[in-house]
């Protein structure tokens, strides 16, 4: 079976997955922030803590507020203010999930260079996000 030729087209792929996926972790973020703001899920660090603990230090931040860090704050998708993180960090994966889905595209095009190129981007993205290329402390 032939794909229709926006599926065989890696622009027209890789466009209409961001714009699906660019609604669904907006819609996301924006129910997350009424949550956070509303009180009905608790925040981590109470709102009126954050403008003491923003003149801080990063590392004394995460110290003082009791914080997680890396991706320790997974655990902590129970409070409002790390649904927030949720979002953020759906947002940043994003790119890195239609490059993926991209790729099938590449290959029906026949562009196998350029599904390489995508899968290694892909690769290096990943690693990045699981700390393998930790930065200079």
């Amino acid at each position: 079976m032939i794909a229709p030729a926006s599926e065989r087209d890696p622009q027209h792929t890789y466009a209409r997955w961001l714009e699906l996926g660019t609604r669904i972790v907006f819609a996301f973020g924006v129910l997350a922030l009424a949550l956070y703001l509303s009180g009905l899920v608790a925040p981590l660090i109470p709102l009126r803590d954050l403008p003491s603990l923003w003149t801080l230090p990063a590392a004394e931040l995460l110290r003082e507020a009791h914080a997680p860090s890396g991706w320790a704050w997974l655990r902590y998708l129970r409070y409002g203010d790390y649904l927030n993180v949720a979002a953020i960090a759906a947002f940043s994966l994003l790119s890195l999930v239609c490059l993926a889905r991209v790729i099938r595209a590449f290959l029906r095009c026949g562009e196998r260079v350029q599904a390489l190129l995508a899968a290694l981007q892909v690769l290096v993205l990943l690693a990045a996000a699981l700390g393998a290329f930790p930065g200079a402390s």
